[in-house]
């Protein structure tokens, strides 16, 4: 189906609900494991008396389950009830964080965070893409997710001053049961509006190209399955350019309100600052799924990355000029950053084929999230030996010029590839 529109035959077509339903998933889920963390660090490190780096620790062990989660329900996922899969898994997040709430040491913290890897893995990027991809062709496809995943933005800018103002009048502990109830949340809304494919209500696909018509009519998916792709160095470098980028983008949702506080700005406003980067973030992924549409994903991809290098810089640079700096750093963080989670499952779309799209975009939010699994706590322990950021901000702007290169390779490479 070729053509785009709110209706089809006659009805609301509800692949726009399934977006709306994404994008207070990710809103919540996402916002819940990740965007969240940086308020949390101050409060609850005076508590325990420990530094940094030993209470983020519990956010590389929640990435290191997620990729292990991944790897086994990425196929399930695919083939099987992604409903049943993400309403257990957000109330397992749920109990991961009343877990939280309750702990006497920082070991309660690593062990909550094994249920929360479940909720993040399960209830936001992985099954999100599998259900979209299924009900929206390559015309609109990189918009929807745009839309979907700027929940991620929109959240943080939403929750994060909230839990703020939680945190400072009723303490941190109230806070994670707050983030426990949400999670709950998510767990009613998969269930009640989830469908994975068009077919179960009755339509088609939305927005399919030539290629993906012609498809249609032989039956057949054009692209490589997971074992081909392995085999090939794309995968390989597209892989390496997902974990560099959530290297330095875990490093700042973790670390961005210490970090301005560091600057000199005031808890409160660290915390405004915070959550104006990630409500920058919904214009960039809506901006970024709009440019791979128009423009192709290899431009969408590359600028993004050029854009969010940009931001390591500003930060960087903050120290010699906070309020001019900040500025730059929040608009290239929300423009640059909107790539994290909308362009990975493109790049697998555009470089991979439509072949065995669930298995191969599984493994590329297992590299997403090992990214994630030591970014934010190396920051944490640089800032911890040295009493700045600004060494990890260098490193992460070097690691985004890379992924530039690498992206650039794979769109090149892909030319010897016919499918």
């Amino acid at each position: 189906m070729n053509k785009v529109g709110l209706r089809q035959n006659g009805r609301f077509y509800y692949g726009w609900v399934l977006m709306i339903v994404g994008f207070l998933m990710m809103s919540i889920a996402y916002t819940g494991c990740i965007s969240i963390t940086s308020v949390f660090v101050i409060p609850v490190t005076e508590a325990f008396g420990v530094d940094r780096g030993s209470f983020l620790l519990y956010q590389t062990i929640l990435l290191l389950v997620s990729i292990g989660v991944t790897a086994y329900y990425g196929k399930r996922m695919a083939k099987g009830n992604v409903k049943r899969i993400v309403v257990i898994s957000a109330l397992v997040a749920a109990a991961g964080y009343v877990i939280f709430a309750m702990a006497k040491s920082l070991y309660m913290f690593y062990f909550g965070a094994i249920f929360l890897g479940v909720g993040f893995s399960n209830c936001t990027v992985l099954p999100l893409s599998i259900i979209l991809n299924n009900w929206f062709g390559g015309k609109v496809r990189g918009t929807a997710m745009g839309f979907c995943f700027v929940g991620s933005g929109v959240g943080g800018l939403v929750i994060l001053p909230l839990l703020n103002s939680v945190i400072s009048s009723s303490g941190w502990r109230t806070g994670y049961l707050v983030l426990a109830v949400l999670f709950g949340v998510v767990a009613a809304m998969a269930l009640i509006f989830l469908v994975k494919t068009p077919e179960q209500r009755g339509f088609v696909r939305m927005g399919e190209t030539l290629a993906e018509t012609q498809k249609e009519s032989t039956g057949e998916a054009k692209g490589m399955v997971v074992r081909e792709a392995l085999k090939t160095p794309m995968f390989w470098m597209i892989a390496a350019s997902a974990i560099l980028t959530t290297f330095g983008s875990t490093a700042i949702l973790f670390n961005s309100a210490p970090f301005f506080i560091d600057c000199g700005f005031s808890v409160e406003k660290a915390a405004l600052i915070a959550s104006f980067n990630l409500g920058m973030i919904a214009i960039g992924k809506i901006l970024i799924g709009f440019l791979c549409d128009k423009f192709g994903t290899k431009f969408g991809s590359i600028f993004s990355a050029v854009i969010f290098g940009l931001q390591f810089v500003c930060l960087a640079l903050m120290t010699i000029n906070p309020v001019v700096f900040v500025f730059g750093a929040v608009i290239c963080y929300g423009i640059g950053g909107g790539g994290i989670t909308v362009c990975p499952p493109l790049l697998v779309n555009a470089l991979f084929g439509e072949k065995d799209y669930g298995n191969i975009a599984a493994g590329m939010n297992m590299a997403t999230n090992f990214g994630g699994t030591f970014g934010g706590t190396l920051a944490a322990v640089i800032f911890d030996v040295t009493g700045s950021y600004v060494a990890f901000w260098c490193m992460a702007a070097g690691s985004m010029a890379i992924v530039v290169i690498l992206r650039l390779i794979c769109f090149r490479l892909r030319k010897k590839y016919t499918y």
